[in-house]
């Protein structure tokens, strides 16, 4: 089998490794050339041990002085108090009394990454599994009738058995395959920058959560991603970047930080929610933010894309596509709800972005918080990821000993 995959970004990536670590004929085409900037710095615990279990980047990701993560503090809702939502419950139960405690203890968390180094140390650890990856390759167009493979914009053509679709927000097959649909209530944009020196939340938490505040115009974040650099951002319903003198108004008025600490210049995205009607059909399949996307409030994309990177893998060593559609749409649709959720239960704030949400009801969803939390680390779809992984290896294993299916199936039915 030969697997094109087009993107390598943390879904493309994560494919790419495991199914070259099988075995499996992989070329990796991506549009830029690495290391390359992208937004969206905030992991979960799970997608760590994912990366640790199939591509041995544990330690690895650790030692780079990328931020740690317990979780997140909020102002939102009807009071300005700060409240927060940790990985670990004996976080939630007490605090340690010093930084040095926190660091110290065995509680859950995850980490703040700067992406572009997080992207390329994923990129590479792909390409030391033995996948092929081209860099400065722009794929034109996917072939899927006929002879399946991918054009490039050179006017070259991959053959492929299977293509993968990781191509990000641009989502390349979603687009010519006429799935893509938007959800029109959650369409928002971003504005951005990062900052050197800044604060962080008052307490033994300081520099390791994520920080998100409500404002008039929509939403900030607070995102530390090293020691000393910041991602701080606003989420709003107004269409392009905002102005320097906005932006930082609201900023300043929400974090310990100063518009005189930026480096660089002001960024923006668009954070649309999306999805596509199917996520995998015949000779394809789509990972990442090319198959959806959703708010960014919960943080989620980046977890989603390895999840989704290491799921497709799965199912194309299995064949399974149909438990890869339906976890993928019941992943896809709790975010949905839950982000809707969020928004339906503000009733703190006025402004425009607000009363485009009045729609939403406040009770779109009823997840107690510590479901909400096992959402939000990503525990449930890993689990079920390696469980489905380990039982076609256990498979593999037994048809390379002899053991015919019927006899495997009477032996799992003993356990």
């Amino acid at each position: 089998m030969r697997v094109v995959i087009v993107g390598g970004g943390p879904a493309g990536a994560s494919a790419a490794g495991l199914l070259a670590q099988q075995g499996v004929d992989v070329l990796l085409l991506e549009k830029a050339r690495f290391p390359r900037h992208h937004v969206g710095e905030s992991l979960q615990p799970a997608s760590l041990e994912l990366l640790d279990e199939h591509l041995g980047l544990g330690e690895e990701l650790r030692s780079q002085g990328f931020a740690n993560k317990f979780g997140a503090v909020y102002v939102w809702g009807e009071s300005r108090e700060p409240w927060s939502v940790l990985f670990d419950e004996r976080l939630e139960r007490a605090l340690p009394e010093t930084e040095a405690e926190l660091l110290a203890g065995d509680f859950e968390s995850a980490l703040q990454v700067d992406r572009a180094r997080f992207d390329t140390l994923l990129l590479r650890a792909a390409e030391a599994q033995g996948a092929e990856v081209r860099e400065g390759v722009e794929v034109r167009s996917v072939q899927l009738e006929g002879r399946r493979g991918v054009e490039l914009v050179d006017g070259s053509f991959e053959p492929a058995d299977l293509v993968l679709d990781a191509s990000g927000q641009r989502c390349l097959l979603g687009r010519d395959l006429g799935t893509l649909r938007m959800v029109q209530d959650l369409r928002c944009s971003a504005t951005y920058a990062y900052v050197e020196g800044a604060g962080g939340v008052p307490g033994v938490l300081g520099r390791h959560v994520q920080w998100v505040v409500t404002v008039p115009e929509g939403w900030a974040w607070f995102i530390p991603v090293s020691a000393t650099r910041t991602s701080v951002g606003l989420v709003y319903k107004e269409k392009g970047l905002l102005s320097a003198e906005r932006f930082w108004e609201r900023i300043e008025g929400a974090f310990p930080c100063k518009r005189e600490q930026v480096d660089g210049e002001l960024r923006f995205a668009k954070d649309w929610s999306f999805t596509n009607t199917a996520f995998c059909g015949e000779g394809y399949a789509l990972l990442g933010d090319a198959a959806c996307f959703v708010d960014p409030i919960l943080s989620g994309g980046v977890d989603f894309a390895i999840r989704s990177g290491f799921a497709a893998a799965t199912s194309a060593l299995t064949g399974d596509w149909g438990s890869y559609e339906d976890s993928l749409r019941r992943q896809y649709k709790a975010y949905l709800r839950l982000a809707r959720y969020w928004y339906g239960n503000n009733r703190s704030v006025d402004g425009f972005f607000w009363q485009a949400h009045r729609e939403i009801p406040a009770h779109a969803t009823a997840t107690p918080l510590r479901a909400f939390v096992y959402l939000t680390t990503g525990r449930y779809a890993a689990e079920r990821h390696l469980k489905v992984f380990q039982r076609w290896q256990e498979e593999k294993m037994f048809k390379a000993l002899g053991v015919d299916a019927a006899a495997l199936e009477k032996a799992r039915k003993k356990r």
